[in-house]
């Protein structure tokens, strides 16, 4: 018996986190022909099975959600609903591994040629999880943005202390994060890609930049990927982002660049003149 996700496409999201993802979401959600998740754009399904002891502690936060009826969503209405079935579905996965292919059979539109999800620690997949999402679907794109490591890994930094999970972003923190693996890890490109290339064939993964992501003619080039017409996004549209920042130290940049040098490395043999200028220092 035929799927109704048969001649549709899944679309992964793998990260990176503090990249571009939520604005990519907003920007897909919106469109016709793509399914994605909502009100959260995050299953974190592959990375907690894949990933736990970075990633398993998402399974509780669904339970959580599922149990408290969801109150910490605001009206309208219409997303509580949505809310508590995505969040009774993402329980459901925790011992029922078809049911996350069942989820997209069951709210996928017939009209959409595309659907998916973006969970930016999938960068973290080892390859067997990237084998995992190969397996399920017939058809498999994988988007990854990346960003300057040591601009997210400040990101990400200052999110953490704005959710209450880092007391600080000062300098003795920035340190501290920088012998983090939750930190570390996500800025560590040339391993997700290379991981990635080993189970996709290098025209199944778009990989493009934060800093350059908010154009016509990055967009362009994403809606070609994925085979839809071009439409321009909100790119003053901000999601997630964070306050003002102050500059870091040039010392605490070196630090972390000296961290990420296979990273920046990679990208720079990887992907030549693509490189945002902002990424080159002396």
């Amino acid at each position: 018996m035929g799927s109704s996700l048969d001649n549709k496409c899944f679309i992964l999201g793998v990260g990176a986190q503090k990249a571009g993802t939520s604005w990519l979401h907003d920007y897909l959600e919106r469109r016709p022909e793509v399914f994605m998740p909502s009100p959260w754009k995050e299953l974190h399904y592959f990375d907690a099975r894949y990933c736990p002891d970075l990633c398993s502690h998402f399974d509780d936060v669904y339970r959580d959600l599922a149990a408290a009826r969801l109150r910490v969503l605001s009206p309208p209405w219409s997303q509580k609903v949505r809310g508590r079935k995505q969040a009774a579905w993402r329980v459901r996965m925790i011992s029922e591994p078809e049911a996350y292919r069942a989820y997209f059979e069951r709210y996928v539109p017939k009209r959409c040629r595309l659907f998916g999800e973006i969970t930016p620690s999938y960068s973290l997949l080892p390859v067997a999880g990237f084998e995992d999402v190969a397996r399920r679907f017939n058809e498999v794109k994988v988007i990854f943005l990346m960003r300057d490591p040591v601009e997210r890994v400040y990101s990400q930094l200052r999110m953490h202390k704005r959710n209450g999970t880092a007391h600080s972003d000062g300098e003795a923190a920035f340190l501290k994060a920088l012998e983090d693996p939750v930190y570390l890890e996500r800025g560590y490109y040339h391993k997700t890609l290379t991981r990635l290339y080993s189970v996709f064939s290098r025209d199944r993964v778009f990989t493009g930049f934060y800093e350059n992501l908010f154009s016509d003619a990055e967009v362009a080039r994403l809606c070609d990927f994925l085979g839809i017409p071009f439409q321009p996004g909100a790119y003053g549209k901000m999601i997630n982002a964070a306050p003002e920042r102050t500059a870091l130290a040039p010392h605490l940049v070196a630090e972390a660049r000296a961290r990420f040098a296979e990273a920046y490395d990679f990208c720079f043999t990887e992907f030549g003149e693509r490189v945002p200028e902002s990424w080159r220092r002396d």
